[in-house]
């Protein structure tokens, strides 16, 4: 079940290597141009068959960070659906449809740990395993069978630090969809998340913009000297890029200015490490971004056709955390974490100006050129999808 890493995307040495000859060259890796029509950010129906997809496939759920021990629980809405994950006495993650079998209610209503499930509305009480272990008044339900009456549970599994599901839902006659390749031990992201096993940060926020929009602004380097001239470019450089596609993600290479210095060392002794930003966008609405002492996780959920919720999980390495709680100076992860937050709130300021231009009329379609290709690989990817459950 396991994949080799090293086959979907190249090691550090030859993602050093072609940095450094892009910057002796003035280029950037180039793909295919893409023209998305503007209809398909402003149409409710297309919305909605996006949605459709989108519940009929396999995802990232949660990181597994954010369930360590047995108790521990957490929700998300993930296309409309709400579900939690809750890790068991066993040390199985399992995830549930975020739902009372008696009323309805939403069983868990934030993040924490517990030892039971128990009902906040009439104290229908659940194992960690999801099955019904008492029901107040028992008497007063006849026909219940205990044993046919616990949590539904959502196929998963845990893969490399990453909790994902199986589709939420299937077309009729339709079986669900096998896991995606990918979604098995020995991902691309395996070396960078695994240790990062520490959770310390969520916060999620809405926004006023069409889920595309949002997972668009992560996937080039075309804009850093224009939209992040005090932030990033100072560091980084614009419109050079390494992207690599495996399956229908991507991995995007951010270098920093500091990967020159690799000029002078021999080649058995280069790391990237705090030399580039990692950046895996994993279809449809993931990304995992490497930072040093620092990994994010950020979610674009759909609500509407106008509107996503951005939720983003920060993670650092055990001993990261604990120096930092020892010694919380500015060379720490918060002081990272506040940087970065600074480049994301110019990119939403891009991205709402976008949003409203899609309402303008002026364009009959988004232009994203050979330096945009990874965007290009997302839309190619979803429209082949959506044609193929059209089928």
């Amino acid at each position: 079940m396991s994949s080799p890493t090293k086959a979907l995307v190249a090691d550090d040495v030859e993602i050093a290597r072609r940095v450094l000859a892009h910057i002796d060259a003035g280029t950037t890796d180039e793909g295919a141009a893409w023209r998305e029509p503007v209809e398909n950010y402003l149409n409710p129906e297309r919305f909605a068959a996006e949605l459709r997809l989108l519940q009929a496939m396999p995802s990232v759920f949660v990181p597994a960070a954010a369930v360590p021990n047995p108790g521990d629980h957490v929700e998300r809405s993930v296309f409309g659906v709400p579900l939690f994950a809750v890790r068991g006495r066993d040390q199985r993650v399992r995830v549930f449809r975020n739902a009372c079998r008696h009323r309805g209610f939403a069983l868990v209503e934030s993040a924490g740990c517990t030892h039971a499930l128990v009902c906040r509305y009439h104290g229908w009480t659940y194992r960690l395993d999801g099955s019904l272990a008492h029901v107040p008044h028992a008497d007063a339900f006849p026909d219940l069978d205990m044993s046919t009456r616990g949590l539904v549970e959502v196929a998963s599994r845990e893969v490399d630090g990453l909790i994902v599901i199986g589709a939420l839902s299937t077309p009729s006659g339709e079986s669900g969809p096998a896991w995606e390749e990918w979604l098995s031990d020995g991902t691309p992201w395996r070396d960078k998340l695994l240790p990062a096993r520490r959770l310390v940060y969520v916060d999620s926020t809405a926004r006023a913009m069409n889920w595309k929009v949002l997972v668009e602004q992560f996937l080039e380097g075309y804009h850093i000297r224009s939209t992040h001239k005090d932030t990033f470019y100072p560091v980084q450089y614009d419109d050079l890029n390494v992207v690599e596609m495996f399956g229908p993600n991507c991995r995007i290479t951010f270098p920093y200015r500091n990967i020159e210095r690799l000029r002078d060392r021999p080649e058995d002794t280069w790391t990237i490490d705090a030399r580039v930003t990692f950046l895996y966008q994993l279809f449809p609405n993931v990304m995992l971004a490497t930072f040093p002492d620092l990994m994010l996780m950020i979610v674009i959920d759909p609500v509407d056709v106008g509107h996503s919720t951005v939720t983003i999980y920060s993670m650092v390495r055990p001993e990261v955390a604990d120096r930092t709680s020892r010694d919380p100076g500015p060379n720490n992860p918060a002081g990272a974490a506040s940087f970065i937050a600074r480049g994301a709130v110019e990119d939403n300021e891009m991205s709402e100006g976008v949003q409203r231009g899609l309402a303008s009329g002026a364009n009959e379609f988004v232009e994203f050129g050979r330096h945009e290709s990874a965007i290009g690989h997302f839309h190619a990817t979803l429209e082949e999808r959506l044609t193929r459950l059209r089928r």
